[in-house]
Order: C-alpha cells, then sequence, then structure tokens
C-alpha cells in the first residue's frame, strides 16, 4: 500500500456520529518523541534503501502459518469443555498453528517464550477491508518472554477473508531503526515492550507501551509503527539465531520481514498513567480517537482519550477526555458510542475472564457476559450487528475471537 491520508482511505477515518461525551476526571500529557533530534522515519528510509521493501499484501501473499479451528474449548483435557471456557455470545474465532514453528523455532499455541496481547483490525485501520485489498484483516502483538525477553515484540497480520475456518498469518518482527554512521550500513534494534494493546490508524500501528522498559519510551506511553516502511530480510531456521547486520546480510532471528518503529508517544514528567492498553473510537462523532486503558489490580484504573488528526497523529499531546474504570484487573477496553466495555481476567486464576460495561463511560461497571480464560485486548467493529474481537494468552489456552455485543 501507498501512505495515504487518513480521511482518504477506505471508509475513511473519520466518520460521522452522535457524540457522547463524559466528565474529564483528569488530563494525561504526552509528548511526540524522536531519536536522539532525528527521526525514526529517516532511519527507515535507509534501510529501505537497503533492502527490498515489503507491502501488505506482499506479507499476506507470502504467510507461511495456517490458523486451526477452536475445537471444543476443552483446552487438551477430557470428558466435556470445562465451564465458562466458551465465551458468551461467540460468534467466529480461530487457533493458532500446531503444525509449522514460528521463524525462531517455537510453537504459536504453546510457546511459553512469546505471549499474544492486542488485537487490531482493518476496520480500525480503514473503517472496512484494506485499500486495494478488499480483504478483512486483524493484527495480533505478542511480547518476548523469558530468553526472549531481548528479542523484543512481534506482530502478526492475519487474513480472515480468503480462508476463515484455516486463515493464513505471518509473523513480523518490531524493530528500532538506527541512522547510519559515516561509512556504515544502517542498522536495527529489537523493541522491547509488552504491546499489551494496540490500534490501527490508516498506516500507522499504535502499540501500548506501559512501562517504558526500553529506552526509546522511558516513562511509558505508545510506540508508533508504519506499515508502509516494512523491509524483507534473510529468515530461515539457520537465521534463529542471528540478528541485525552480518556478514553481508541482515537478519531478525529468522523473520523474514521487520516493521521499523516510526515515532512515539511519552508521557511527560510527573505522569504515572499507565498504557496498559489500547483501542481505536470511531463511534464519538467526526473525529475518531486513541483510548489508552490501565491494567490495576484495584478498581482504581483509568481509561483516557487523545483525539486524532487525519494524518494519524493525536492531535493533541493532552487527552481529550478521561474516566475511572470501576473494575480491576482490566486487559482490554473500547468505547462505543456512550459506553464502554472491558475484558477483564477473573479473580480465581484458571477461571473465565468477563466482559463488563459502563453506561455511561465512568459510571458503575457490570458484568456483561463471560470471555476466554486469559483475555486480553479488544477491538471493537460495527459489523455483525456491533461486535468485539478479543484473545486469550495462555499457553494452549490460545485462540483469537469474536463475540456480539447482544444487544
Amino acid at each position: 500500500m501507498t501512505a495515504m491520508p487518513l480521511a482518504a482511505a477506505a471508509g475513511g477515518l473519520l466518520r460521522p456520529s452522535t457524540a457522547h461525551a463524559a466528565p474529564t476526571v483528569f488530563q494525561v500529557a504526552m509528548k511526540l518523541g524522536h531519536a536522539q533530534g532525528r527521526s525514526w522515519a529517516d532511519a527507515s528510509d535507509g534501510l529501505r534503501k537497503a533492502l527490498p521493501n515489503a507491502d501488505l499484501a506482499r506479507i499476506l501473499d507470502t504467510a507461511k502459518w495456517n490458523g486451526a479451528g477452536v475445537g471444543d474449548w476443552n483446552d487438551g483435557g477430557g470428558g466435556a469443555p470445562p465451564a465458562g471456557t466458551v465465551p458468551d455470545r461467540f460468534q467466529y474465532g480461530f487457533a493458532w498453528d500446531t503444525n509449522t514453528r514460528a521463524p525462531d523455532g517455537a510453537w504459536d499455541r504453546s510457546t511459553a517464550r512469546w505471549y499474544p496481547q492486542g488485537v487490531t483490525t482493518s476496520f480500525d485501520g480503514y473503517g472496512g477491508t484494506v485499500p486495494g485489498l478488499g480483504r478483512d484483516v486483524l493484527v495480533v502483538s505478542w511480547y518476548g518472554k523469558k530468553d526472549y525477553e531481548s528479542r523484543g515484540a512481534r506482530v502478526t497480520f492475519v487474513d480472515v477473508t480468503r480462508d476463515p475456518v484455516n486463515p493464513k498469518y505471518q509473523h513480523v518482527l518490531l524493530v528500532e531503526p538506527r541512522q547510519a554512521r559515516a561509512g556504515s550500513r544502517p542498522t536495527y534494534g529489537p523493541v522491547e515492550i509488552h504491546a499489551g494493546g494496540m490500534a490501527w490508524v490508516g498506516n500507522f500501528l499504535y502499540i501500548a507501551n506501559r512501562s517504558g522498559r526500553n529506552t526509546t519510551v522511558r516513562r511509558g506511553g505508545m510506540s508508533v509503527f508504519d506499515i508502509t516502511k516494512m523491509v524483507r530480510v534473510t529468515g530461515g531456521a539457520a537465521a534463529r539465531n542471528r540478528f541485525g547486520y552480518q556478514d553481508g546480510k541482515y537478519y531478525a532471528y529468522g523473520y523474514d520481514y521487520v516493521l521499523p518503529l516510526h515515532h512515539i508517544y511519552e508521557n511527560t514528567a510527573g505522569s504515572n498513567f499507565l498504557h496498559s492498553q489500547l483501542s481505536l473510537d470511531r463511534t464519538q462523532g467526526s473525529t475518531a480517537s486513541i483510548v489508552s486503558s490501565e491494567y490495576r489490580t484495584s478498581s482504581q484504573g483509568y481509561a483516557a482519550r487523545w483525539n486524532l488528526a487525519a494524518s494519524g497523529y493525536i492531535a493533541d499531546g493532552t487527552s481529550d477526555e478521561s474516566w475511572m474504570l470501576q473494575t480491576a484487573r482490566v486487559q482490554g477496553a473500547v468505547s462505543v458510542t456512550g459506553r464502554a466495555y472491558y475484558s477483564a481476567n477473573a479473580s480465581t486464576p484458571g477461571a473465565a475472564g468477563q466482559l463488563w460495561v459502563q453506561t455511561p463511560r465512568g459510571a458503575k461497571a457490570a458484568v456483561h457476559g463471560k470471555l476466554s480464560i486469559g483475555p486480553e485486548d479488544l477491538s471493537y467493529t460495527t459489523a455483525h450487528g456491533g461486535s468485539l474481537w478479543g484473545l486469550g494468552e495462555h499457553v494452549r489456552r490460545r485462540r483469537v475471537y469474536r463475540v456480539g455485543l447482544g444487544e
């Protein structure tokens, strides 16, 4: 795809609707960041001159993995599915491949080295299918754990149009591009973030960075990647433990493609807001917005909203609205007209997660149904009467699924 203003994309980013404002509890301030005075976008351009470029069509058409059916939700045990494992109002879903290892040798469904977290869709990005491709596409973020923590984070593009039962998908490693010094080649490093939530905004993927673990976002905030900047590197099993430029080639732990960091938003000094999850809201009037929310073990967490410009950047560094979540252990949050929906872990380990609703946002939350065990991020779409995409993170209990709102 070529870069385009968001308002010009299919369906447009700007989607008229009736606005439903909620009281602002406080404001969260962020600043747009660059790499030591020089933009990561410039460094990405250096990589694109050195490596074959890869657009989204190529990413999808060369996908090496096939999803599988969700099964009986019994997760490998005998007898009937345990109570509460099937989400209420379940519509569709798939499980990760169990037959083909990921580029670095890990099994997607059962690895303890990568954990899926965020989910977003082409509805977020463009109001429908991907322009020029006509496909419904999901993106899921994963963070590296244990000995893979230093490998950073990755995203997975899933085509749910051509074969919904066994959708093909492709992993892409996130990298931080670095300016080439005089006489040297451009290079990159890993992006070590939790990637707990994600929002597709035109050509941008906004990914939550709650802790600022990596040096690019010290105080927590959002890391933003431009999907028109993806490049192809040397992949395959022989490259599983190789990274960066070596012996005349570029490597990324066996992955075929990398997605470079484009820009960041970082909390200003004094802010302790946790950017644990992200979602895109198209239902608040003519301006779309990013919603960021906090994971806290108490019910005192908050969500905040930033309006977006047509360019896809946050229009102003100061949040336009905030509200209290009123429930604990929130893993995903979406705003839909005057309401908010949350996915939350159960208080009992191993029990089904819960979907909560607030009407209006900030009011007392009520349980709206069961979700999978270990629910994570949420993404809203107007399709199928209004529905939510969600996913589970636990080993051998990993599914991506869509549920109806039932209203």
